[in-house]
Formats: structure tokens, C-alpha cells, sequence
């Protein structure tokens, strides 16, 4: 079996390890099936979280239109407020990359995928 090196990894090795453990291949089975329904949920509900977030976005436009603020004003605030979340929001999704690794992400794909088509 020819086997390839990434970043320090063996995949061969990895390959028999898993194989030869039935925790880890139950352990991944798992993951790859819960995440693969969390992707069918999260397709199934994209378009009402998508819907929600537009109308609350339509209604403080409107708000600031009717208060007589300037709508630019309001979108820079939004830049500010957004500029100052930016390195929470990147040490969070460095964190959920470290953990979402693998089969996670393959199944939360192949679930993702599975409901987009699904209709």
C-alpha cells in the first residue's frame, strides 16, 4: 500500500490504525453520520435563517430611514461594530477548524448536499 506524507502523518498508517480499532472507526462512523444530519438540517433551514436575517436587516433601514438618520451612517456603524468583533469571530472559527476536522466536515458536506437536492 503506498502511503503519502502530510505534515508529519503517515496516511498509511492512519489508514491501519483506524482499521484496526473498532472504537475509532465506530467513533468515526458516527461523526460522519451526526454531521451529515446537521448538513441536511442546516440546508433545510438555510433559506428561513437567510429570510430572517434579511427582514431584520430591512427593518433597521427602515427605522433609521424613518428617524431621519443617514442610511451610509448606519453602515459604517455596522463596519465599526463588525470590525471590532472580527478577532473574536476568527479565534472562534479557528477554534471550530481544529475541532471540525475530517469526517465532520465530510459528512456535514455529504448532509449539506443530500438536502439542497433533496426537495
Amino acid at each position: 500500500m503506498a502511503s503519502t506524507n502530510i505534515t508529519g502523518f503517515d496516511v498509511g498508517d492512519i489508514v491501519v490504525s483506524i482499521l484496526s480499532s473498532p472504537r475509532v472507526a465506530i467513533a468515526i462512523g458516527v461523526e460522519i453520520l451526526l454531521s451529515a444530519v446537521l448538513g441536511y438540517v442546516m440546508a433545510r433551514m438555510a433559506r428561513y435563517i437567510l429570510a430572517f436575517i434579511a427582514l431584520l436587516v430591512i427593518g433597521a433601514l427602515l427605522n433609521v430611514w424613518s428617524l431621519g438618520g443617514s442610511v451610509e451612517d448606519f453602515l459604517v456603524k455596522i463596519g465599526v461594530t463588525a470590525s471590532q468583533f472580527k478577532d473574536l469571530v476568527l479565534g472562534f472559527i479557528n477554534t471550530l477548524g481544529l475541532l471540525m476536522v475530517g469526517p465532520v466536515t465530510l459528512g456535514f458536506f455529504i448532509g449539506l448536499i443530500t438536502g439542497l437536492l433533496r426537495k
